[in-house]
């Protein structure tokens, strides 16, 4: 069986998959930035490795992390394809390296909405950059109850 995320955490990650979800994928680059620079954006990421561990819940953040980059990848693939590729009426203006801090902006974004209650305010607004709104409405407005 394999262990599954923290409510609350998935709770959280649900209502920021559904804001991701309308963004438009033409919207990408935006998301692109980083706040961070290089130097301080490694010593982020190693942070947040080390909250992560090794324990039981490594394995459920790493699935998220699949989902949103397959769920990013494939997005992006068809907003070019379709009759926007065969008239070539929309080009992809991002460089494969864009594409690449894109994914890892949005990877960091995720975990940091994962692990919102264990980094310190001023942290995460480091850690998330461009995804900061996005993330603190997510973790601010939890969904009404469905019937169900």
């Amino acid at each position: 069986m394999t262990p599954e995320l923290e409510p609350t955490a998935a709770d959280r990650l649900d209502r920021f998959a559904e804001a991701f979800h309308t963004l438009d994928a033409s919207m990408y680059p935006a998301f692109a930035a980083s706040s961070l620079d290089p130097a301080e954006r490694r010593i982020a990421l190693d942070r947040v490795q080390t909250l992560i561990g090794d324990g039981p819940r490594r394995g459920p953040i790493l699935e998220a992390l699949r989902d949103f980059r397959e769920f990013a990848v494939q997005s992006a693939t068809q907003a070019l394809g379709g009759a926007n590729a065969v008239l070539q009426t929309r080009s992809n203006p991002s460089s494969a390296e864009e594409r690449l801090r894109f994914l890892a902006s949005l990877e960091l974004a995720v975990v940091v909405v994962l692990l919102w209650d264990e980094i310190e305010p001023d942290e995460r607004e480091d850690l998330l950059g461009p995804w900061a709104e996005m993330a603190s409405k997510a973790v601010r407005e939890p969904r009404a109850h469905r019937p169900g």
